[in-house]
């Protein structure tokens, strides 16, 4: 995300709308500066280092930063929608979690942002998005968009099967929740289409690489028709992420370079 305005946030509710995903509502005057957002829109939320959210900005080395993708924004209000994911590990969740779950009307959080991510290509016969649960709001904000003439498949991988939510698409958009099997696993049983696919992709790290190999060796998609990232790592903090999702795409982006040159 290029540098962008930190902004303060008042809570207006915050509820659980899934049994893996709770829906916080952010408003406030600083949102009416905030900009019109596209489909893979997101913001950061700070915390400091004992995992608090911030009432005001502070020096960055004393920040702790949680991105969640724009489920909604309204202008008019004005109101940020965040869908989150709630993470445990042993029963522990990490400070965003902990926040939105506890959060009150009138809590206030700073945040930072938009950003944006990549986009579909606009060249394709159809479409491919899939994801996990930290994707389901950016994939939701992808098939609203699409043309009414747009067919092809979204492949989310949740947690609960109470935690398959209602979806607008394109009438030949076929929606897949997946609960038991893994998200590489159940693209692979896909009835691939004809013709050349738009891929949006965005999941767990180990399951990116995964399905970045399949995409690319088995399915032969060329790189500029696919977005495909890593949202999350098992076991890492955001920041360690980032480091290790940093050394990744460069050294794929390496291997791409010497595989071309070839």
């Amino acid at each position: 995300m290029t540098k962008s305005q930190s902004r303060r946030a008042v809570v207006k509710q915050s509820v659980q709308i899934t049994p893996t995903m709770q829906r916080v509502y952010l408003g406030g005057e600083e949102l009416r500066t905030f900009p019109a957002v596209t489909a893979g829109a997101y913001v950061k939320l700070m915390f400091d280092k004992n995992g608090n959210p911030l009432s005001k900005p502070t020096e960055m080395s004393q920040i702790a930063m949680r991105t969640y993708t724009v489920a909604h924004f309204d202008a008019n209000k004005p109101e940020i929608v965040l869908d989150m994911v709630i993470h445990s590990s042993n029963g522990k969740t990490g400070p965003a979690s902990a926040w939105a779950t506890s959060a009150k009307p009138g809590d206030v959080i700073t945040l930072a942002g938009p950003g944006s991510s990549k986009g579909l290509n606009e060249h394709y016969d159809w479409v491919l998005l899939a994801g996990d649960m930290t994707a389901l709001p950016t994939i939701r904000n992808h098939l609203a968009a699409l043309p009414s003439h747009a067919k092809g498949f979204a492949v989310i991988r949740i947690e609960d099967e109470k935690d398959a939510v209602s979806l607008k698409k394109p009438k030949g958009m076929k929606v897949i929740w997946e609960y038991e099997s893994s998200l590489p696993y159940r693209l692979a049983q896909l009835d691939w289409l004809t013709g050349t696919p738009a891929v949006w992709v965005a999941c767990e790290f180990s399951d990116m690489r995964t399905i970045r190999t399949w995409l690319k060796d088995e399915k032969a998609v060329a790189h500029e028709n696919i977005y495909i990232s890593s949202y999350w790592k098992k076991g890492r903090s955001e920041d360690q992420h980032k480091i290790e999702k940093r050394q990744d795409s460069e050294a794929f982006a390496k291997a791409l370079t010497l595989r071309d040159d070839k």
